[in-house]
């Protein structure tokens, strides 16, 4: 096991296929996503440990024999301390972005602001434009909500809290939001 001290340490725990949630101060669950490194809240080197808690669901249809992607979100909750978010803001984004974009619904995401206008089109080129995004554009996204979540963690009174991202089939609802954890 690595140690850096001084250094936020990050966990992240999937629970896209859980069926019994059991309270997360007594088991850490390993997924297929990620390998979980179990440590306590605080260890000796005074560092706090930040949690990312993913969540994925997504649905198929199955008709005349072909398979078709349906809905599907994936959630991501970072919690801990706000100035660990602040500290571990690249580690985050980079976990995310890379998790993100090895999940299997990451080439259907819609990217409904594309650069491309409708008026330009070429009448001599038969094809429609691509409406999905593109890995730049998802990790451009991912960057940006987080990036704005961790300032409003840092600029908030609380010691703790959490950020919560939603990023669904659309380029556009991709949202993540900070909200201050009680007590």
């Amino acid at each position: 096991m690595f140690k850096t001290i001084g250094i936020p340490t990050l966990t992240i725990i999937s629970v896209s296929f859980l069926l019994a949630i059991i309270p997360a101060s007594s088991l850490y669950i390993t997924s297929v996503f990620a390998q979980n490194i179990t440590q306590s809240e605080e260890n000796s080197g005074g560092e706090q440990t930040l949690h990312i808690i993913k969540d994925a669901t997504n649905s198929y249809t199955i008709s005349s024999g072909a398979s078709f992607v349906g809905s599907f979100d994936t959630t991501y909750s970072i919690v801990g301390s706000t100035g660990s978010m602040e500290a571990s803001k690249d580690l985050i984004i980079s976990t995310v972005t890379e998790d993100f974009g090895n999940s299997p619904t990451v080439g259907y995401v819609n990217n409904t602001n594309t650069s491309a206008s409708t008026s330009q089109v070429n009448l001599n080129q038969p094809s429609l434009p691509n409406p999905f995004a593109t890995k730049a554009d998802i990790d451009e996204k991912i960057r940006s909500e987080i990036t704005t979540s961790v300032g409003d963690a840092a600029k908030s009174d609380s010691a703790d809290g959490e950020i919560k991202c939603i990023f669904g089939s659309s380029l556009e609802d991709f949202k993540c939001r900070f909200h201050r954890l009680a007590g």
